[in-house]
């Protein structure tokens, strides 16, 4: 990854990160990372998420690792993501990374 300030995106995602919205999320993703080495997504605080949302982010994050790329959310999740990882299973048996990724807290057995 390049180290220089000009690697980094940060991307301002809109208020609903669900499905009916998720191809303008992957546009704006796929050119922040066509663009940069490091993209920084900035999720809304009590954005509507759905499932559609964490499956492009995690398919997005096994792309820009196989590119020698990086993404991270600029702040851990809030209620609303956190609840739908939640129920999606994401939460469960979490390994270290991505309880670093998706919430900013360092692995907990």
């Amino acid at each position: 990854m390049g180290s220089s300030e000009n690697s980094t995106s940060s991307v301002k995602l809109p208020d609903s990160l669900c499905v009916r919205e998720i191809t303008e999320v992957h546009t704006l993703l796929l050119d922040a990372l066509a663009e940069r080495d490091e993209v920084v997504l900035d999720v809304p605080e009590g954005a509507a998420v759905d499932l559609s949302f964490i499956q492009l982010v995690q398919s997005a994050r096994l792309q820009a690792e196989a590119s020698d790329k990086a993404i991270s959310l600029s702040n851990g999740a809030g209620d609303r993501l956190r609840n739908v990882l939640e129920r999606a299973g994401f939460l469960t048996n979490m390994r270290p990374e991505d309880a670093q990724f998706w919430l900013h807290e360092e692995f907990q057995p």
